[in-house]
Formats: C-alpha cells, structure tokens, sequence
C-alpha cells in the first residue's frame, strides 16, 4: 500500500468525503470533476478494493473506505511536512509559498508587502490567493493563511500580527452629522453595510458601555472596499475597519462620527497548520508580515 498510494488520489478521496458528492470536491480542488473520479477510481483500482458507494443523489464510504479516510489525514499531514521540509538547506529561504488572505488584506496590503519580501528573498516564490473563505490549509495546499479571530480550529498554530476593529465613518458633507450624539441617533440616518451583515445587529463600545444596534442598511456591498466608495460618494454612514478607512480619514474623503464608539477589537492572525510545517521561507514571510503590519 506505501509503495502504491497516489497521495493526489488521497486528497481527491478524502475531499468527496468531506465535501459530500464529487461536484462539490472538484469544486473545492480546483479540478475538473472527471480528473478527480478518475483519481479515486484509480486509488480503488490500486489497493484492490471499492472505497465508496455509489448511487444517484448519495454516495456514503464502504468498509475499506471508514479504515482508509481514518487514516487520510494524518498520512496527508505528514506527505505536506516533508514536501514543507524540501528545499530548506542551512535555513536559507528558499522554495515556494502558497498563501491565502481576505480580498480586503490582499487588496490593501499584499502587493507592497509582497513586493518587498521578494526583495529580500528572490529565492522564494510566491502565489498569493484572495479567499474570503477559510481554507483547509492541508486539503487545498495551502502554506498558511491570514484569518480574523477568535480560531476555532485548536489543531492549528497561529500567529497574532495585529487587533483591527471598525470605526463609524461618513461623508464630510453627509447632512445633520452634528446631530450625532449616541449609537441610537445612527438609525436615523442612511447606513452602508456589507452583504453579509453583523448577526444578530451591530456591536459598539465607549470603554465599559456597551450598544447594540439593529441593523439592517438600505445599501449592502459585497466588498468592504465598495462600502468605502460609496461613504465617500455620500450613500450614508458605515462601520469600516481601520486599515481601510484611514487613508480616506487623511485625505479629507471620510470623517469620524462618534469618535469615541468602535466595534470590540478582532485579533487578525496568521495561521499554519502545525509547528513542525514551519519552513524557513515561511518563517521568514510571517516576520516580514508582522514587521510590516506593525506588530504590538
């Protein structure tokens, strides 16, 4: 089984588990779905033995297919350390880093940062990808990602690079903004928020008292990056992370509205999947991240 196992066809077999059907693991693999039906037909064809039932709308693993997906992840987890540990010599950085961040980190952020690091290390390559989702580091190939807090999953290791929290911005010339006194009086006015809005309504904090707004704003954007615009074009008032509203704060385009209220502080981190996965290229990154970042 050691010398005949296709580690590929492992990761296929294991994601159409996960994932549930193979339309969904292609999806999540980035390949087309007859690539990957034929990795795990030639897996079954390797060992011998039919790994999962098939049927029309539900697929479930047979008895070989239990013992061989309770073993996936740890014969994945030590295949991606050893791929992790090649190319390192003396602890030169060297080789290639494949990372994933959120669009509004890889837009503001990343190309600088990007830029400098391979500067400093031409022999390492790069390929950065802009994921708003959280990815299955070992599953999806992935070096390491840039998450917001709090982390669920114990098993990983992260790095904290800095706290970000939201503030309330608007157009300077936004009508009646001296008329904001508390949180409450926000609902009066036109909000902007994301698509995806805060469950459960909008936290704000003033040292040790507390608001929660409801909120539901007229105008929901897809992208922080779009809320901004459309503050700045006047659409009303939004809650905007720091990182992305204070150039505009600088220029004159946005100003503060109750200065004094911001949403609770969110650790941004840097996370990997274990400690032994730590190469000296991907050290040298997260340095350089949180050296640029502005590490606390």
């Amino acid at each position: 089984m050691d010398n005949d196992l296709d580690l590929s066809a492992l990761r296929g077999f294991r994601a159409v588990l996960r994932e549930g059907s193979f339309s969904a693991a292609a999806l999540a693999l980035r390949v087309p779905k007859s690539t990957l039906s034929k990795r795990v037909a030639d897996l079954e064809a390797d060992l011998g033995v039919r790994l999962i039932e098939r049927s029309t709308r539900t697929l479930r693993p047979t008895q070989e297919g239990e013992v061989l997906a309770a073993r996936a992840d740890r014969l994945l987890g030590e295949a991606e350390d050893i791929r992790r540990a090649l190319g390192e010599s003396g602890g030169t950085p060297r080789g290639h880093l494949r990372l994933a961040v959120p669009q509004v980190i890889g837009n503001l952020l990343l190309g600088p940062i990007a830029a400098s690091f391979r500067r400093l290390h031409p022999e390492v390559t790069l390929e950065i990808h802009f994921l708003d989702r959280t990815p299955d580091l070992l599953e999806e190939g992935f070096d390491g990602c840039i998450r917001f807090g709090p982390l669920e999953d114990s098993s990983q290791v992260a790095r904290r690079l800095l706290h970000g929290q939201a503030m309330l911005v608007a157009a300077p010339s936004l009508p009646d903004l001296a008329t904001l006194h508390h949180p409450t009086d926000l609902l009066r006015f036109p909000l902007v928020g994301l698509a995806m809005i805060w469950s459960g309504g909008l936290p704000l904090q003033n040292g040790a008292e507390e608001v929660t707004l409801p909120y539901a704003p007229p105008l929901r954007l897809g992208s922080h990056l779009a809320v901004r615009d459309a503050v700045v074009a006047g659409a009303g008032i939004a809650a905007l992370p720091g990182l992305i509203a204070r150039a505009e704060i600088a220029e004159g385009r946005l100003v503060r509205v109750l200065p004094d209220w911001s949403t609770p502080r969110k650790a941004i981190y840097f996370v990997y999947p274990s400690a032994q996965s730590v190469t000296a290229r991907l050290r040298a990154f997260i340095d350089h991240l949180a050296q640029e970042l502005g590490e606390d």
